[in-house]
């Protein structure tokens, strides 16, 4: 095997289906591929995970193991994860940084207790714009101080754990509002605005020792008119000579239609090591990373791609699995930083009592293909801890029109079960207890309306902002209210704890 052929290898980062290694990537392993990224697909159990780590080490000891985990309801570890991380914007909401590190530490411990030495996190973006349909509580915030010191705290935490962090979406993804999972988002912020704002947090993570940052698929026009991925200037101007940034750079998944939707993944990934990139990801079960790496090969062959760009990526990538395999890992975790976290969440807020049959009508948002909940809903929750409870979880639109709901009175006043969903909901929940949950209303438009419609109908209500806490603006003054900054299982189970205490 030529030196090129493994030093493309090692520029790339790929994923796989299933919860074993199959014979084509344990082969890569073995022949230098740079990294390999584990997804909900690939984990089943802790002692699974383990034995599939193992595998891939045996390929290879010094091959990279990486992992999306940021915290909040969604994980890719959920099945193997007894201490979920608190969302970002909870950890950001709470205001302490020794919590942060705490909590980031843990977290980093349970992954290298499971043979995982690379955390895709903290997502460093300033949340600017309440309509961001992606970012969310996946932020520690709405400022670019508050969001630098947790950042730098996060990002120590999992130093302190012996893995690495992977501080994203460089340079920004907080002002958008586009999901880069579905189209390639714009920023038009002025360089001085994106130096204030978006820039902030990453240099305070990179002077706080981050081993490897993430790149965006965003269009940023003070800088370049191809997303940041693709652009010399942004990764290779801002990042690495601007910034001073001298670590690994990887890309978000190249399969994301930011991307994909004007060019291929293999001419991406030469695009984005072109432009600096050390790993391209491609993050597909469907991923070849032998094809991949021949198209890196030939890319250099037609002149495409310098072959210097490409042993240079593949030796950063190196360095830091040398780094990594220096460190001393804790891998020892008990759960106390997201126990504090619940503990403190429920004593900083008021929880009336409710008893133990509150009715919940759990307005979220739907499923992202890229996470995987811990919990189906929070009546799944509620079930749990209050056995007489019941409710139901709306995840798509379910807007009344008029007619509709001037129906839902009329049948209502005669008794009869409507035929609407939440008209269903709002006459399942009369004669008991109320608790509305709502996730990102500001953004939703029919779980501003869903809310407003139920609140038409019921003065004793609770309403849990399960999401940002802006929503809790959208609350009418009067009705109580709390949050959670986050869908964290051991947060909302505290709080489903004090909801159905008795009066």
């Amino acid at each position: 095997m030529s030196s090129l052929d493994r030093d493309a290898a090692g520029a790339l980062i790929v994923g796989f289906a299933g919860t074993t290694a199959p014979d084509n990537l344990l082969k890569a392993v073995a022949d230098g591929l740079g990294a390999v990224i584990l997804f909900t697909r690939n984990v089943a159990s802790t002692d699974q995970v383990r034995a599939l780590t193992s595998s891939l080490r045996a390929a290879r000891p010094d091959v990279i193991i990486a992992i999306d985990h940021e915290g909040g309801e969604f994980s890719h570890l959920a099945p193997a994860n007894p201490w979920p991380l608190a969302s970002p914007r909870t950890l950001g909401d709470l205001d302490d940084v020794d919590l942060t590190r705490a909590s980031a530490r843990d977290a980093a411990a349970t992954l290298a207790s499971l043979g995982i030495d690379l955390m895709l996190a903290p997502s460093v973006d300033v949340n600017s714009n309440p309509a961001n349909p992606i970012i969310s509580t996946r932020s520690f915030g709405t400022t670019a101080d508050r969001v630098s010191r947790h950042g730098v705290a996060f990002v120590e935490g999992v130093l302190e754990a012996g893995i690495a962090p992977c501080p994203k979406h460089f340079p920004g993804h907080g002002d958008v509002a586009t999901d880069s999972h579905l189209d390639l988002p714009r920023v038009d912020r002025s360089a001085d605005e994106v130096q204030a704002v978006e820039l902030a947090p990453f240099k305070a993570a990179i002077a706080a020792g981050a081993d490897v940052i993430m790149s965006a698929h965003i269009v940023f026009s003070a800088y370049d008119d191809q997303p940041a991925t693709l652009s010399h200037r942004i990764l290779t101007g801002l990042l690495r000579e601007e910034l001073g940034f001298t670590g690994v750079i990887t890309t978000d998944a190249l399969e994301m239609q930011a991307i994909t939707k004007t060019q291929s993944i293999e001419d991406a990934a030469v695009a984005s090591i072109r432009a600096g990139a050390d790993l391209a990801m491609i993050a597909v079960g469907a991923a070849d990373p032998q094809a991949l790496t021949q198209h890196i090969v030939d890319a250099v062959g037609n002149g495409s791609l310098p072959a210097e760009r490409v042993a240079d990526a593949a030796a950063r990538v190196r360095a830091l699995a040398a780094s990594l395999a220096e460190r001393k890992r804790q891998t020892a975790f008990d759960g106390a930083a997201i126990r504090e976290v619940a503990e403190r969440v429920v004593a900083e807020q008021t929880f009336p009592a409710l008893g133990a049959t509150p009715y919940v009508i759990d307005l979220t948002q739907g499923l992202h293909p890229a996470w995987y909940p811990y919990f189906s809903g929070l009546p799944e929750l509620f079930a749990k801890i209050a056995p007489g409870s019941d409710g139901v979880v709306l995840r798509d639109q379910h807007r009344l029109s008029e007619k509709e709901a001037a129906l839902f009175e009329e049948q209502h006043a005669e008794g009869e079960q409507p035929d609407d969903a939440l008209s269903k909901a709002a006459a399942a929940a009369q004669g008991r207890p109320l608790v509305i949950a709502v996730q990102d209303a500001g953004r939703t438009p029919w779980i501003r309306e869903a809310l407003e419609f139920l609140l038409q109908r019921r003065d004793d209500v609770f309403v849990l902002c399960t999401g940002i806490p802006e929503d809790q603006a959208l609350v009418p003054e009067g009705v109580p209210s709390a949050t959670t900054s986050g869908r964290n299982v051991i947060v909302l189970e505290a709080v489903v704890r004090a909801l159905t205490r008795d009066a």
